[in-house]
């Protein structure tokens, strides 16, 4: 399967190991591409081309790059597995939520905040 301009270009900017990623950011300054664009081609790399593409996301040194290691292509499984398991909390939160009783839930606890606020003001 041959690659697009497009693909070619995010390809030859992408770093080889973990020690100088680029972001999206410094690869559409460097291409001309627009993000969109180099998400949509770092998808089709990964994806319909097999290439090792991870991204660091916490630290120093974010940005995206091309496994060379086991350690490395564990930074981005690591990562992913992490957004998993957090969007799934999320969709059960939203799957159980209260229609219309949430808000009622909550009024209690506004209540304080507004008496804490006045009480602050009285006190200065």
């Amino acid at each position: 399967m041959t690659l697009s301009m497009t693909e070619f270009k995010v390809l030859n900017m992408l770093p080889r190991g973990a020690g100088y990623p680029l972001s999206t950011v410094n690869i559409c300054k460097a291409t001309g591409l627009k993000e969109r664009d180099v998400r949509e081609a770092i998808s089709i790399l990964i994806n319909q081309h097999g290439v090792p593409i991870v991204a660091n996301r916490s630290g120093r040194n974010t940005g995206m790059f091309i496994a060379t290691d086991e350690a490395e292509l564990n930074i981005e499984v690591t990562s992913f597995k992490n957004q998993v398991t957090t969007m799934n909390a999320r969709i059960r939160a939203i799957e159980q939520a209260d229609l219309n009783g949430w808000e009622q839930a909550l009024r209690p606890e506004i209540k304080r905040l507004d008496a804490k606020v006045s009480h602050n003001k009285e006190a200065n």
